[in-house]
């Protein structure tokens, strides 16, 4: 990959993934790009962030999580921060799940495994759509 972009330094992402490896990796990724990232290990801690004020310019979310899964986490989020930008990740390719998630208002929905380069592109195509951190608190 090239230089970290300095424009990301100011935008903040939070990372809701349950499994330590893909949470690290898409920190370590994402965090080598040039973005602020916070990590949530379940969704009920990504929406404890979202509600306590963490700065997020991009919610980034696995759909199957224990507790809360990510399509209550993308629900939530929308209450909480309308305006907010969500992309949905998933190892698992279901139509109906991912009518539903488009529905509610996701961004966009990964399958995994993905190609870093196409996160990358749905994260700056989803930044280029709010503004570059329009949603943030």
């Amino acid at each position: 990959m090239s230089s970290p972009d300095t424009q990301h330094e100011t935008l903040h992402l939070l990372v809701a993934e349950d499994d330590p490896e893909m949470r690290a990796l898409l920190s370590k990724v994402l965090t080598r790009e040039g973005f602020s990232v916070t990590t949530a290990q379940h969704g009920q801690d990504a929406v404890d962030y979202l509600r306590n004020g963490v700065s997020c310019d991009l919610l980034i979310t696995d759909i199957r999580m224990p507790g809360k899964d990510g399509i209550e986490v993308l629900r939530e989020a929308r209450q909480l921060r309308p305006g907010l930008k969500v992309v949905m990740i998933t190892a698992f390719t279901d139509m109906e799940i991912y009518l539903e998630v488009i529905r509610e208002g996701a961004f966009e929905y990964l399958t995994k495994p993905f190609k870093i380069p196409d996160l990358l592109d749905v994260v700056d195509r989803a930044m280029a759509s709010s503004g570059g951190g329009a949603a943030s608190s």
